[in-house]
This record gives structure tokens, sequence and C-alpha cells, in this order.
């Protein structure tokens, strides 16, 4: 009976798995397999990505080559899936006239200015907030524990964004994408499944008011991006669920680093 009830987490989790990162796992992908939607383990997923990555805490560096290092582990780990979004949405989206222009250009494997500005401003910026944080947190064993619950609070909640995004907006696509087998409507059991792990790991890494402050201050951007999204193409698409975890995880180093100066 117990395992009727776990199984389809856990089919669901390995799932999850093995879509968001490169982690080599044997998955039954047949439909007569009971789960629960992949997507609302991506919060979890980012907890294995901030965990694995964590690893350049236990050297003793500098902060910017741990923080380089960090960066670099995560992206190896997810294969640059998110980046990837980020880049194809700052091309379709800043660069095409109309709906179907931006959609279109988001087809494009070819690589623009507006994309390589982005992921160049993108991992700067998360480089040098995460290299000030790391030097602002005590150099002790409960600074360790901030550390690391605070790098794994950054994928948890940045990874909670797109599963909002998804539940409120239309998909859009000019042609089949194999980004929509992975979309699906939340029920309340799994936004809890979603968002257990950004309220466990979030008191570890924030005081109450800071972490509440940070949930409303999340909320805000999510809203801002909801509508930024709906005028250029009245929904979102894999890429625009990519990009939004990216703005994400720099928004929520950006709120510990305030946090913690």
């Amino acid at each position: 009976m117990k395992g009727m009830i776990i199984g389809p987490y856990w089919q669901g989790f390995k799932r999850s798995l093995v879509t968001y990162t490169r982690i080599p796992l044997k998955v039954d992908w047949s439909d007569d397999i009971k789960h629960i939607p992949a997507v609302c383990f991506l919060p979890w997923i980012g907890l294995v990505v901030g965990l694995l990555s964590a690893w350049p805490l236990w050297f003793d560096w500098s902060v910017s080559l741990q923080a380089l290092f960090m960066l670099l582990t995560a992206v190896l780990l997810t294969g640059g899936f998110h980046e990837d979004g980020l880049m194809d949405s700052c091309d379709g989206l800043v660069g095409g006239w109309d709906k179907e222009q931006r959609l279109s250009i988001m087809k494009d494997s070819r690589i623009g200015s507006y994309a390589a500005l982005s992921i160049w401003f993108s991992l700067t910026l998360k480089w040098l907030l995460l290299s000030e944080l790391l030097q602002v947190i005590p150099d002790s064993f409960l600074g360790f524990v901030y550390t690391l619950s605070g790098w794994c609070v950054v994928h948890v909640i940045a990874r909670f964004i797109p599963l909002v995004l998804m539940n409120t907006l239309d998909y859009m696509t000019i042609e089949q994408s194999k980004a929509s087998s992975m979309i699906a409507k939340l029920d309340l059991s799994q936004w809890l499944v979603a968002l257990l792990p950004c309220l466990l790991i979030g008191v570890l890494a924030f005081n109450l008011f800071d972490l509440i402050l940070t949930f409303i201050l999340t909320a805000t951007l999510v809203f801002l991006m909801r509508l930024y999204l709906r005028k250029k193409i009245d929904g979102f698409n894999g890429d625009t669920l990519g990009a939004s975890e990216q703005i994400g995880e720099v928004f929520v180093v950006l709120c510990l680093l305030v946090s913690y100066s």
C-alpha cells in the first residue's frame, strides 16, 4: 500500500531528473507506469543541482574561484538547458517585430547578438553576486550551512517560477515542440510537492522576515514576467520558461546578498 502511494511520486521525480539534468538514470517511459507530472519536481531538481554543484565550498579557495566552479558545475549538470532558453528568448522577444516572428526566431538554433549579450550578462552577474555573497558570509560551520542552503534555495525558488508561468499563461508555438509533452497544469497536492523545498530550504537560508519578503518580491517579478510575455507572444513557450529560471537565479542571489549584507 505504501509503495502504491510513493511509487507515482518516485516515478515522477526520476522522469524529472532525467529530463532536466544530464544525470544518467534508467527510466521506464511507458504510459502504463503511474507517475506524478515531472514538472512539479522542478524545485526538487534544483535542490539536487544545488547540492551537487556546491562541492567547491569544501576547498579553501578564493571566493571568486569557488563561485566560478559552482556555476560551471551547475551548467554541466543541466547541460545548459535553461541558459539556452534565455538566449533563444532574448533573440526572439527583443529581436522580433510580431508574435509569429518572435516565435520563429526562438526556433532558430543560431545565436544572435541579443542572445550573446544576455548570456554574458547573466553569467557575469551570477558570478559577481555569488562571489560577493561568499565573501560576506562568515567563515564558520554555521556560515557553511548558510552558504550551502543559500546556494540550494537559489536553484529551488528559480525553478518554481516556470511552474507559475506554465499554469497561468497559454502555451504558444508555431510547430510541434518537445517541450509541450512536459507541460502540465498542477493540482493542489502537486503544488504542495513543488512548494515544499522552497519552504524547507528557504527557512535555512533566510530569516523569516527576509524569506517572506523574498517570496513577495519574487511574486512581483513573476507578475511582471507574465505581463511582458502576454504583450510579446500572448503566452509562454519552453524557451521563455528557461529564461524565467535564469532571471530567477540572478534575482534570488541578489536577495540573499541583500539579506546577509
